[in-house]
């Protein structure tokens, strides 16, 4: 195991540095430049010697260099702790990322554990009350969370319970304390709108988990000895469901940074990694959208590797070489 998990961990740096690369090159050869918005303003005042201006923003952050000049400054920099400077923010992109990224992981790890513990309750409950109205609902309602796209999802929540209920704010309020009963009720309908679709997900995973464990011998074997229906469930048929439902979950923890919580940040006013990635590629801002891209494949990727771990405590037959 601590072979894999060398060898795994070396080629999670090769990916990473590859991610880093293609997305710097592709920043650098892209049209736009830090350098426009400063120009929109020159231009809405009238100014002269526009080409002055572009010459001395390009010279401060070093994109009149060589590309392969500035892509080696830049990772000899990343390597020292250095992740560049925001120009659309005017700050130090590590101070930027040590703001923001709690508002990201709060809205993760609730809606995970908010689809977690629900869905695989479903899931696990439809399986047992196969073919009855339970089960249909719950295949129902988990085509249907599956179906709907988390953006229109959270539109559609906005206007129900906030315009028209006016139960919940419109946009999320960065003046509540973390850990308070403000920000848990401001973080309800960001919460439903990401954790729907992983809710209805976990919940087909282990109904047909459940259902495939459900029609083994051992749990013949199990009924056979007398032992009450909930043990049964619980310790013999849940205990053997739960490693694929593991694995997609784990999974999931890093898909869902890369896609559904950013686009839920946004809808909400939700100031995470997503939003300021959002606003960063509309402001040319590169070292911002560098280093977010680079974090979410670093999540990905480490998320991976526990993945396998894990596996290999929760079924001592999986061994890896």
């Amino acid at each position: 195991m601590r072979d894999y998990i060398i060898k795994r961990l070396f080629y999670t740096v090769i990916i990473a540095w590859g991610v880093l690369t293609a997305t710097f090159v592709l920043l650098r050869i892209g049209p736009g430049s830090p350098a426009d918005k400063y120009l929109a303003n020159m231009s809405a005042r009238g100014a002269e010697n526009i080409s002055q201006v572009i010459a001395s923003i390009e010279a401060r952050y070093g994109l009149n260099k060589p590309i392969y000049k500035q892509y080696q400054e830049y990772v000899v920099n990343l390597v020292r702790g250095d992740w560049g400077w925001s120009t659309g923010t005017s700050m130090p992109v590590m101070k930027l990322l040590r703001r923001h990224w709690v508002y990201s992981f709060q809205l993760i790890i609730l809606s995970t554990v908010f689809a977690v513990f629900l869905g695989v309750a479903l899931g696990v409950y439809a399986a047992v009350k196969q073919r009855t109205l339970a089960d249909y609902l719950a295949s129902f309602f988990s085509f249907l969370g599956i179906s709907i796209p988390n953006f229109w999802l959270g539109i559609m929540l906005i206007l129900v319970f906030s315009v028209k209920l006016g139960w919940f704010k419109t946009y999320y309020d960065t003046g509540l304390p973390l850990f308070s009963l403000a920000n848990l009720k401001a973080l309800v309908l960001p919460v439903a709108t990401l954790g729907t679709g992983m809710l209805a997900g976990y919940s087909r995973y282990a109904r047909s988990a459940t259902l495939e464990n459900l029609r083994l011998d051992f749990v013949t074997a199990a009924r056979a000895k007398g032992l009450p229906e909930r043990v049964v469930i619980l310790k013999h048929v849940f205990r053997n469901a739960l490693l694929p439902i593991v694995t997609i979950i784990m999974f999931d923890l890093g898909s869902v940074v890369f896609g559904g919580a950013y686009l839920t940040e946004i809808i909400f006013g939700i100031p995470g990694l997503g939003r300021i990635s959002f606003n960063a590629v509309f402001a040319d801002d590169y070292a911002v959208v560098v280093s977010v891209t680079l974090i979410g494949a670093m999540i990905v990727l480490l998320t991976n590797l526990v993945t396998d771990i894990v596996y290999t405590y929760l079924d001592p037959r999986v061994r890896y070489t």
